[in-house]
């Protein structure tokens, strides 16, 4: 669309003066306008030519605009269409070169710190968008010029033209398809565009800033020979992110935000934030997230949970283990807060929903962060977002999040899809593994495994060696581990103490012997000696101090 001879100086809408051209498209002009009506005031100004079905568009583009309630996205002042056929969208002027004009200035090489910091921020604002009620809006036109950087590297996204809000069932679009270069497959083709298009426009742009400027298509070399400094958490990302089946993407931005959780900008400002003193310890191991469930209740998921936290205190890996809000609680009493929990104590999941609180001190035992839920019960409405700040308040080498049976629930589903290790406790009963739900559950791992996540089943208790054959082919795979079958007497009675039963020597090495065949996935020999090094307690300790 060509510019309006004679628009300089020219008043539309009866107040806006067109002063300067801010940018230019196929389909529209943006001008800085001067309001006539509120002096000194200045605003974007964008004009398309509203003809036929074209009018239809930009109302509904209007319309979404004005829906928009989040400070990185455009605010919607006015809008209107004159006699002439124009219609004029009137929003809040952003001050600052486009992402393009940067990285054309920096011959084309920014700092991947600052391409992470933005990424991050294109993630909460889509996460925003793919969340509203009652219809999320797919954005579907992603590219370095229509990001804006202000002077605070502030990521404004700009130019909703090709944005539609998302119907379930539909099977294609009919809006324009994007740009080429960044557009999903999906796109090309005309089919249905949702969440997972605007991720992979998000990989294409990344694939561009990271390779000097090539596009996805057109790429000669994987991204790692063209710029051998990305780590390789971003590279492993983006290759997810740029998978031409929309079913074999990331799925959410939540989850890709939780799988750059290690590279996030965020980090540091939430430790500051929390309070929270991060342990100067150095681990042999790398960051993981570990989710950990049963395949239906009762099976001890939340006691697996609590040995394996007990286990890494023993290795001296600092962790934190995370009681899924939605939960019924258990986790607090287990481990007798009333009398263990630092005082005053504020439970994390209260404090990440209400951040206007003031966090107290965590409740740290030895090299374990206890993050229980109210005994109570959660009271606020926890989502995956949640979630990603509680994982970076923590900020634990290694975290453990107890989600007992919820594997449904939309933030625990977020929670898989970037863990780096899922645990699944079952038992020998064949009557609770053979239930529908089970069975769904079953497939719902496999999936998992499918898009490449480690899935571990742990079996809780042994079954004699005639049954378990069978009982193990019922699995997509071979139980890793079976834990021993403790003495209920001997549970109760260390919880009535306000004991970690985990903690007593004799049972330790047997939980550290049941458990190795999994800790050796994830942990360096060098941290499994360290169990080894451990000088082991007498039960009788306790009383020869005493004496």
């Amino acid at each position: 669309m060509k510019p309006r001879p004679q628009w300089q100086g020219s008043i539309v809408g009866g107040r806006y003066e067109l002063v300067s051209m801010l940018g230019q498209g196929g389909m529209s002009q943006v001008y800085l306008a001067r309001d006539k009506k509120l002096k000194g005031k200045r605003w974007a100004v964008k004009e398309v030519e509203c003809v036929g079905s074209d009018e239809t568009a930009f109302l509904e583009e209007a319309e979404m605009l004005a829906k928009l309630g989040h400070a990185q996205l455009p605010q919607l002042v006015d809008y209107f269409i004159t006699e002439g056929g124009y219609g004029y969208l009137v929003m809040d002027y952003i001050e600052g070169p486009t992402l393009q004009d940067l990285f054309e200035k920096s011959q084309r090489e920014l700092p991947i710190k600052l391409i992470v910091q933005i990424a991050f921020q294109l993630l909460d604002i889509f996460h925003y968008l793919h969340t509203l009620q009652p219809r999320p809006i797919i954005y579907r036109d992603l590219k370095p010029s229509n990001v804006m950087i202000n002077q605070h590297n502030q990521v404004r996204l700009i130019d909703f033209g090709v944005a539609r809000q998302f119907k379930q069932g539909q099977t294609s679009d009919t809006m324009q398809m994007g740009t080429i270069g960044f557009a999903a497959p999906e796109q090309y083709l005309g089919l249905q565009t949702d969440a997972r298009t605007d991720l992979y426009t998000l990989g294409s742009m990344l694939y561009y800033l990271l390779s000097g400027g090539h596009y996805v298509y057109s790429k000669a070399k994987p991204l790692e020979l063209r710029h051998d400094e990305i780590p390789e958490t971003l590279r492993k990302t983006i290759h997810f992110l740029l998978q031409d089946q929309p079913q074999n993407r990331c799925q959410t931005a939540m989850e890709v935000k939780l799988r750059l959780r290690s590279l996030s900008p965020e980090t540091d400002q939430l430790v500051i934030e929390s309070g929270l003193k991060v342990a100067s310890q150095q681990s042999n191991t790398s960051d993981k997230l570990i989710v950990i469930g049963g395949l239906f209740a009762g099976v001890g998921a939340t006691f697996t949970a609590i040995t394996l936290a007990r286990l890494m205190h023993a290795l001296q890996i600092p962790n934190a283990l995370v009681e899924q809000p939605t939960i019924e609680p258990d986790l607090y009493m287990l481990l007798y807060g009333d009398r263990h929990a630092p005082s005053p104590y504020m439970f994390p999941s209260d404090h990440i929903c209400d951040p206007s609180s003031t966090f107290t001190t965590p409740w740290i035992n030895g090299f374990t962060t206890w993050a229980p839920i109210n005994p109570d019960g959660f009271q606020g409405n926890w989502q995956a977002s949640h979630a990603f700040k509680l994982l970076h308040m923590l900020k634990k080498p290694i975290i453990l999040w107890d989600v007992s049976t919820e594997w449904e629930h939309p933030a625990v589903q977020e929670l898989c899809y970037s863990a780096d290790e899922i645990i699944v406790i079952v038992d020998s009963l064949p009557g609770k593994c053979d239930r529908p739900r089970s069975r769904q559950r079953i497939a719902q791992f496999t999936s998992y495994q499918q898009r490449g996540k480690k899935v571990h089943y742990i079996a809780n208790g042994a079954l004699p060696s005639h049954y378990r054959m069978e009982w193990q082919d019922s699995f997509p795979s071979k139980p890793l581990c079976t834990l021993p079958i403790i003495a209920r007497s001997e549970v109760v009675q260390a919880v009535w103490k306000g004991d970690c039963i985990q903690d007593q020597p004799q049972y330790l090495d047997i939980f550290y012997e049941a458990l190795k065949p999994f800790l050796s996935e994830i942990l360096t020999d060098e941290s499994l000696n360290q169990f080894a090094l451990q000088p082991k307690k007498s039960i009788f300790s306790r009383f020869n101090k005493r004496g």
